[in-house]
């Protein structure tokens, strides 16, 4: 990880080395991260937390839990997340809509939504899919990584697609309003998702595999159809899916500017991913290697996560290219607050 954004690293630097430009966008736009781990392992409300919010960030997608838990530790785990966020009330808020997350923002809080990264825990019951909604999840991945039942993930030696049971959650999904996200999928099983979507489809953490082709990278494909059901892509930070250990903004630029050429920039938004405890993160990944299989020519270096401070750097970066600011202010949230908007019930 780059030195250049450890926790030592002051606020007031990051913002020094900000153009003018850059730091107006970042206090006025609505910024929103659209996935940060929050399931047991990683879990640290006082030091993460306040530092999204210093460093400009208004909303904040929860991953509650991933694939390795079942149903009550899921549910055991909601129930400590909220009353952690109510603790907390001063500071932060649990938002059910746009309307919510832009009051928040407007009250000086950091909004917070809920989200699963498997359908798994939808337990073989559809009626499952409208608790969750209830509970606060706002999008779900298909499949992490490994097959399930819906269809398969994205590290398969094979990919036969959605099953029968994944058009029904994803028809499930679109009727209760919770955003359906190919993150993690298979190539086969997104493209067949987006055929079944009635909604906007998103990808919330995920980079191009046209810059590097790590099978976590989306395709083209998958990037031109999912801007064609209006959705939008989240762009990463884990160095290993930018072939970029210290994950650098310039290496982040580099996907959201792929992207928005091939399908333009209110098709792209922020999903950082980040982690803090690095080595724990490899240690975890190490342990499944059937699910985090290596990913040749890209060598798996062990690398970072991007930080939130770059988020300063990344508005640079789309300025300096000559980005306008309509959709500068896109990628920052307003692209998934408008999806959102359409999505959410």
């Amino acid at each position: 990880m780059s030195d250049r954004y450890n926790e030592s690293m002051k606020l007031e630097e990051v913002r020094a080395a900000a153009t003018p430009e850059a730091l107006a966008m970042l206090d006025e736009a609505l910024v929103w991260d659209m996935t940060l781990p929050w399931t047991p392992d990683y879990v640290e409300t006082d030091r993460i937390l306040p530092r999204f919010a210093a460093a400009g960030v208004d909303l904040i997608s929860l991953t509650v839990m991933g694939p390795e838990k079942n149903l009550a530790e899921t549910i055991a785990h909601f129930a400590r997340v909220g009353r952690a966020i109510e603790a907390r009330s001063e500071t932060m808020v649990r938002c059910r809509s746009v309307a919510d997350i832009r009051a928040a923002k407007a009250a000086g809080k950091l909004g917070l939504i809920y989200n699963l990264q498997e359908t798994k825990h939808f337990d073989d019951d559809l009626g499952m899919v409208g608790l969750f909604y209830e509970l606060g999840v706002r999008h779900a991945l298909l499949a992490y990584n490994s097959r399930n039942r819906v269809g398969d993930g994205c590290s398969e030696r094979n990919d036969s697609g959605l099953s029968n049971w994944g058009v029904a959650v994803v028809e499930e999904m679109n009727r209760v309003g919770m955003l359906v996200d190919g993150t993690h999928s298979g190539v086969a099983t997104t493209m067949d998702a987006m055929d079944v979507a009635t909604s906007p489809f998103i990808f919330s953490h995920c980079n191009a595999y046209g810059v590097v082709p790590h099978y976590r990278n989306i395709r083209d494909e998958q990037i031109v159809k999912c801007a064609a059901t209006g959705g939008v892509i989240g762009v990463n930070g884990l160095g290993e899916f930018l072939d970029d250990p210290k994950a650098s903004s310039q290496s982040i630029f580099k996907h959201l500017d792929y992207m928005a050429q091939l399908v333009g920039a209110r098709h792209l938004g922020l999903g950082l991913d980040f982690v803090l405890d690095v080595g724990g993160f490899w240690d975890w990944v190490e342990k499944f290697p059937h699910m985090w299989p290596e990913s040749p020519p890209v060598q798996r270096r062990r690398g970072g996560f991007a930080q939130p401070e770059q988020v300063l750097e990344l508005i640079d970066l789309m300025l300096a290219a000559g980005w306008s600011d309509e959709d500068v202010r896109g990628v920052l949230g307003e692209n998934f607050a408008r999806v959102c908007e359409q999505v959410w019930r």
